[in-house]
């Protein structure tokens, strides 16, 4: 009876939307009947789950009110005025259909919902994306709502197909010589914008990577170039970085904060699915252009994402471009500007960093090579500090399939996790002078540079602390790509100019589903002798 009863719970709490606008959250429902309770003394022996600090409904509902305590706050400011008042681990009811969710704040917690995530981990995506591909445009989407939304074997049979293709390393690098390419292109960009005087950008530099982020995404998913670097740009590649920026504030809205609109479709959501609308047509011109384009034969050795998974499944392949192109942009964008920010605010760091990118590219003329490219610790570990200090995201999320005790408290299946590394990584408890910038913490003394000391004390030896790209079999797919691209751009960058930044104040950030940098955004960029 205490089995069916959880099971029930759990089979609700998950249900995501059917046409007639009710939930059904389309997360693992078998598991719900393979559900058993613990009764083993460490679950027996913790407090009970209602026991966990907490709001309840409408103390929660209150604090999104005028006047509440979470009221027009952002993701971050939302989960430390939480922690503030609640402690290090605390739990969130679920509202609107959405499941119970616990925030901690401990890497211990972080170990054992990893470690009993399954082979099929749960992960709430984005339910206005699911609702939009399976409800609203199965014309087009074919009942594939993508990497980002499926669950359970849905989820596990495109992971399966798109793994070899995106997270094999040998495969991505094949894109260097053309990444490298457009990197170049984006020098000579940056140069004709350059003040040679004041070596300031006549330009929003923000937007000028987001552009280089979009033509180098473009060429790894359909081997198009945009020309965003070149003097006549395609003007739907501008139309789509726009409605990617409206996506994005939306879904914080839609997705994350308590919202009616699975049960009753707002004004405000309607725009969102418009949106959605511009996004997929826009992306799937370029992917119907792309495939007519493959079927002239050509003297090409690589292929581009979409050919490859074109030979295994053509539905799968849309969908799966379709998310490279939306995913491709802001993200990998933030990510690089705020390495770029870190290294501009730390110049000895930086000139510990340009040492190393001269003995790989002691030419600027020169070509970077999978071999040339290969030993470049100091740039890696450039870039893993930068990403603990602002990672992309606060957290990392699952839904528990099993039964589970955190820090001290029963945890029952089909609850939310949400693991707060970003607030972890931040810690001198986990990394010494955490608010330094110190990239020697990442390395090992046999790969330090000439002239640098490694200090891998100064980093946790706790390594649930520091995923910015997730974990287990969700880690995220686009890991090698948007770290390819990131490298390929700093090593051109850092060969060219020497980076500062200017405004007085700290790089400023506002955070929906991501973390994007925002406000005054301004370097100055001092060419490097070419002859060094």
């Amino acid at each position: 009876k205490y089995n069916a009863k959880r099971a029930k719970a759990f089979s609700e709490s998950n249900e995501l939307f059917t046409h007639n606008g009710s939930f059904f959250y389309q997360t693992q429902l078998e598991i719900a009947g393979n559900l058993s309770a613990r009764s083993d003394g460490k679950w027996t022996q913790a407090k009970s789950y209602e026991e966990m600090p907490g709001p309840s409904t409408l103390k929660m509902i209150s604090y999104f009110m005028p006047g509440g305590a979470l009221r027009n706050t952002n993701l971050i400011q939302m989960n430390r005025r939480m922690r503030e008042m609640y402690g290090d681990i605390y739990r969130m009811p679920g509202m609107m259909g959405k499941p119970n969710v616990v925030f901690t704040y401990n890497p211990q917690d972080f170990e054992v919902t990893y470690r009993n995530e399954g082979v099929w981990p749960l992960r709430i995506g984005l339910e206005s994306f699911s609702y939009y591909r399976k409800v609203k445009r199965p014309d087009v989407f074919g009942g594939i709502g993508g990497l980002v939304s499926e669950q359970g074997q849905a989820w596990a049979d495109i992971r399966n197909k798109v793994n070899p293709v995106l997270m094999k390393v040998q495969n991505v690098r094949q894109s260097l010589p053309q990444l490298d390419q457009i990197a170049r292109e984006f020098i000579d960009k940056l140069e004709s914008l350059r003040n040679p005087e004041t070596h300031t950008l006549q330009a929003n530099f923000h937007e000028e990577l987001k552009n280089w982020a979009f033509e180098s995404i473009s060429f790894v998913a359909l081997n198009t170039r945009m020309g965003l670097l070149s003097d006549q740009p395609d003007p739907n590649a501008a139309r789509l970085a726009k409605y990617m920026g409206e996506f994005f504030n939306y879904s914080f809205k839609y997705d994350v904060q308590p919202s009616i609109w699975p049960y009753y479709k707002t004004p405000g959501f309607k725009d969102f699915l418009r949106t959605y609308d511009n996004i997929t047509e826009i992306t799937t011109n370029y992917i119907e252009t792309a495939m007519k384009r493959f079927e002239v034969k050509d003297d090409r050795k690589t292929k581009c994402v979409l050919e490859q998974l074109l030979e295994l499944n053509k539905q799968v392949a849309v969908v799966m471009v379709m998310d490279m192109l939306m995913a491709g942009i802001d993200t990998t964008s933030s990510a690089t500007l705020t390495i770029l920010y870190h290294l501009a605010k730390n110049p000895s760091k930086q000139d510990h960093l340009r040492r190393e990118i001269l003995r790989v590219l002691p030419e600027t003329k020169g070509s970077l090579t999978e071999e040339s490219t290969k030993n470049m610790p100091y740039l890696r570990a450039c870039i893993k500090e930068a990403l603990r200090i602002t990672s992309i995201t606060p957290g990392n999320f699952r839904i528990t399939t099993k039964d589970l005790v955190l820090s001290g408290y029963q945890v029952p299946a089909g609850t939310g996790v949400l693991m707060g590394v970003l607030e972890l990584s931040n810690s001198d408890e986990y990394f010494a002078r955490s608010a330094d910038f110190v990239p020697e913490r990442w390395l090992k003394s046999w790969s330090a540079p000439d002239g640098v000391q490694a200090c891998p004390e100064a980093r946790s030896r706790n390594p649930f602390v520091y995923l910015p790209f997730g974990f287990g079999p969700r880690t995220c797919i686009g890991k090698r790509i948007a770290e390819l691209e990131i490298e390929t751009l700093l090593v051109r960058l850092l060969r060219s100019y020497k980076v500062s930044w200017l405004p007085e104040t700290p790089m400023q950030y506002e955070s929906t589903i991501i973390l994007a940098p925002c406000g005054d955004i301004r370097f100055k960029l001092e060419p490097v002798d070419q002859s060094m």
